[in-house]
């Protein structure tokens, strides 16, 4: 198996010494920050568009709604055209660069970050952005009912916010962090820059009021829940450049065959299509563009595994009895899936086996031994896993198995019905239940479920993947919460070496492979069809919060 390389930034190459103060980003010009790498097509100067509006046909998320604080990564993606990050990534090298944030420096006490801000305005008549925004934002994210992965990681990492000037804040944490720089950046999301000014005009966003105004290259234009999010050219300019096309949407269709016939008959521009309907659009003309790293993961969460109690691990499990905490389940959920065959009906054999679930090649603390280890621990034998079922004593096991929406996967029923029937197959006694997602939100992180099993696809990086799905120190109920795990992974935020952290990582990695915290499927490519005629090219990661990100950097065709 082919890997690209390791990614060239490590955080922890930017906070050297917690002990003394340095500047994290030198940008040379400190209000005009690196612009991502733009498409090769876009040497000869900017194309015209040969439509005014550019539409992309798309799955919806789980939840389409106005206000972002009822939005979890990776389902935001639809907003993202309009709104800025404290820092931005590069999307063909995933390094961090400047955003919203000119400069930003680790103060002398090695747990306060001084930010500084350029002087970008906010969309209509709302002003510059200003430090009070950017404490808004934090605010918002982790009110009592928002529903973000990472509320209980902000709440737990902030200790004050100090409001320097209009430009300038400092952030000062409750302990050193090596993963803030991540956790500010739209490699993360969650900080998403809005104005406070509106929202203290107009109160909590609405469709009929719109999101609350951002920066970005693209401003709101009109939408309705579920149905479209319409954007037109920020006329103020941006920093990232001016898109092609005077307009974008998202127009939302949740059946595939629907997304295919806006795209052949000229309704659609691009479109998000499941593998059997990419050849049917390829056939047609059409082509594909494919982000610069995998896309979303594909995996499956158990619920039933909680940490009793936070404080003290030794108090072992809330649920001790339930099949999920013993590892012969888990193991035997692994074993009972033929992910080659998986691959070849739904992806058409372009997914990747995921050895580990939030590890990758690309990504600090891989071991090539989980590669090698993977067949037997995990490759599909279904005799295996009626073998681990019954012993332990879970022969004709009543499962209930969630079929939810999920972010950047097309198909998500089809693929639920998939896996149940693999598990049906060895003897687990699957019964698939469609729960409202709000509601679904809720009970999981009231640690209702003592057994629960479903399919789940985000983007996250390495320390949000854990924290989110197999960690009791984020937002909890998600996923297995594994006790050794948690011992290994409360190091690594206050462990500021590369190498140490780094093999920290592998540690975790180790342990996480071993006790196989839930059923390891596939890192998808984030892969757009395109008409030839209208697109032109696209620069975008694929591996963020949501995989259609980037889109200033479309470009019209010529």
């Amino acid at each position: 198996m082919t890997h690209p390389p390791v990614r060239a930034h490590r955080l922890a190459t930017l906070v050297l010494a917690a002990a003394l103060p340095l500047c994290l980003a030198c940008s040379g010009n400190a209000t005009t920050p690196s612009a991502p790498a733009a498409p090769d097509n876009a040497a000869a100067g900017p194309a015209t568009p040969k439509v005014s509006r550019l539409v992309m046909s798309v799955n919806p998320p789980a939840r389409t709604d106005a206000d972002l604080r009822f939005l979890a990564p990776p389902s935001v993606w639809y907003v993202r055209p309009m709104y800025d990050f404290l820092l931005d990534i590069d999307p063909k090298t995933d390094k961090i660069l400047p955003g919203l944030v000119a400069a930003w420096n680790l103060e002398p006490n090695g747990q306060s970050f001084r930010l500084k801000l350029r002087d970008i305005p906010f969309h209509g008549t709302w002003g510059p952005v200003r430090a009070e925004d950017i404490k808004f934002g934090w605010e918002q994210l982790v009110l009592p009912d928002s529903v973000h992965g990472q509320q209980t990681y902000w709440k737990q990492l902030m200790k004050s916010f100090e409001i320097v000037n209009d430009r300038e804040i400092i952030f000062h944490l409750t302990a050193p962090d090596s993963q803030f720089v991540t956790a500010i950046s739209e490699q993360q999301g969650g900080l998403e820059v809005r104005s406070k000014a509106n929202y203290d005009a107009t109160g909590a966003p609405t469709w009929k009021t719109g999101p609350l105004a951002g920066s970005g290259p693209y401003q709101f234009k009109a939408g309705a829940e579920g149905q479209y999010i319409r954007y037109e050219r920020n006329p103020a300019g941006h920093y990232k450049g001016v898109p092609d096309f005077p307009e974008f949407e998202f127009r939302m269709a949740k059946e595939a065959s629907t997304r295919l016939a806006s795209l052949l008959t000229g309704e659609a521009h691009m479109a998000d299509l499941p593998q059997d309907l990419v050849a049917t659009a390829t056939g047609r003309g059409m082509q594909t563009i494919r982000g610069t790293f995998p896309g979303t993961r594909l995996w499956g969460a158990f619920q039933g595994g909680y940490v009793k109690d936070i404080k003290d691990l030794s108090k072992g499990y809330l649920y001790p009895d339930s099949p999920l905490v013993d590892r012969r389940v888990r193991q035997a959920l692994n074993k009972a899936i033929n992910r080659d065959e998986m691959n070849k009906a739904f992806f058409g054999g372009k997914a990747e086996t995921m050895i580990l679930n939030h590890f990758h090649p690309s990504r600090a603390g891989w071991n090539p031994e989980w590669e090698r280890k993977f067949q037997d621990q995990y490759g599909y034998d279904p005799a295996a896993a009626k073998r681990l079922l019954a012993e332990a004593g879970q022969a004709n096991w009543k499962a209930t198995m969630s079929v939810l929406a999920l972010p950047g996967v097309s198909g998500g029923q089809d693929l639920t019905e998939a896996v149940a029937g693999y598990w049906k197959a060895v003897g687990i006694d699957v019964a698939l239940v469609t729960p409202d997602a709000a509601e679904e939100t809720r009970l999981s992180r009231a640690y209702t479920y003592t057994d629960r099993l479903s399919l789940r696809a985000s983007g996250n990086n390495l320390w949000s993947g854990f924290i989110v799905w197999n960690s009791s120190t984020g937002n909890r109920g998600n996923g297995f919460e594994d006790i050794e795990v948690d011992r290994v992974l409360s190091q690594i935020p206050v462990t500021m070496a590369d190498t140490a952290r780094e093999a920290l990582w592998r540690k975790v990695g180790d342990l996480a492979f071993a006790d196989m915290l839930s059923v390891h499927l596939f890192y998808l490519p984030a892969e757009a069809v395109v008409d030839p005629k209208i697109v032109g090219g696209w620069a975008f990661p694929g591996d963020i919060t949501g995989s259609w990100t980037h889109i200033v950097n479309v470009k019209a065709a010529r």
